[in-house]
């Protein structure tokens, strides 16, 4: 959310600069220095509290239709929050994403490498619209092959504690509890783990980050959410701490869920024993 216009306010954490954005979540007025510190820091949590991230990583960043923009901003962060750990940060972007702005900025904290042929060819298969469940799984085969076949440790896909919250929705009202599990898991099948670097940081904060930073993008796939009324009934402006909870709730459901022995071989979710693929990533990868 933008500062409002006229004279602007100070900035409520370093009391310096003035401020040009309101986090509704803590009630702060952020500067853009603090505001970038602040969105470090959570990219920071999301990505330490895995257990998958150690000194000297290689991580892979896969961008999500879910924001394009924001994928781009989140990526240059990564690549600032792990250098100092000596980590290599990288990061592609499939032919479904369309960049207009902000390569240069990108390119100067992480390195762009060109996606697998194999993983593109998967990628082009995903339809124009998809259930938000359903693509947060096929993003997550898309980034665990992707990492795996690149040679590198891990991936990430910048998604928020709000898509956390929304798709956990759509999954308990459509009874549809298989997807709960990638809400949590960091797990893979035949790739590498899949973290979700921005389960910490809401989706507003981190858009408008993207925004001042002049990151601009599009996505030829979109998601669908059935019931994205039902979450903004719980969220409200003025109970925007409802939303963590929100997500820190379906997180923990999505621990207590069980998953099988087997796995699907490309985003790892728990599947019948004597099947390669979970019905999802068949209809890509298949």
């Amino acid at each position: 959310m933008e500062a409002p216009a006229g004279p602007r306010p100070m900035c409520s954490l370093c009391r310096v600069r003035p401020a040009v954005y309101y986090r509704r979540f803590s009630g702060h007025r952020l500067c853009r220095r603090c505001m970038k510190t602040a969105l470090e820091r959570g990219v920071k949590r999301s990505l330490r509290g895995s257990n998958v991230f150690r000194p000297g990583v290689s991580i892979l960043v896969y961008p999500s239709a879910t924001n394009p923009p924001a994928s781009l901003a989140f990526a240059r962060l990564v690549g600032l929050v792990e250098r100092s750990y000596g980590a290599r940060v990288y990061a592609v972007l499939p032919s479904y994403i369309k960049v207009y702005s902000g390569l240069g900025l990108l390119r100067d904290s992480v390195e762009l490498v060109e996606l697998p042929a194999q993983v593109e060819r998967a990628a082009e298969r995903l339809e124009s619209v998809v259930w938000a469940p359903r693509l947060l799984r096929l993003e997550r085969g898309l980034a665990s092959v992707a990492a795996e076949l690149l040679g590198l440790d891990a991936a990430v896909l910048p998604i928020t504690r709000t898509v956390i919250g929304m798709i956990g929705v759509e999954a308990l009202i459509s009874a549809s509890l298989h997807y709960m599990w990638d809400l949590d898991a960091p797990q893979a099948g035949g790739g590498r783990p899949v973290v979700l670097g921005l389960r910490n940081v809401e989706a507003e904060f981190i858009t408008g980050y993207a925004a001042l930073e002049r990151f601009d993008a599009s996505s030829r796939v979109k998601p669908k959410y059935s019931f994205k009324y039902v979450y903004k009934a719980l969220v409200t402006d003025d109970k925007p701490e409802l939303e963590f909870s929100s997500a820190s709730t379906i997180s923990l459901l999505a621990r207590a869920l069980e998953g099988g022995k087997c796995r699907c071989k490309a985003c790892g979710a728990p599947i019948a024993c004597g099947k390669e693929f979970c019905e999802d990533c068949q209809s890509v990868w298949g």
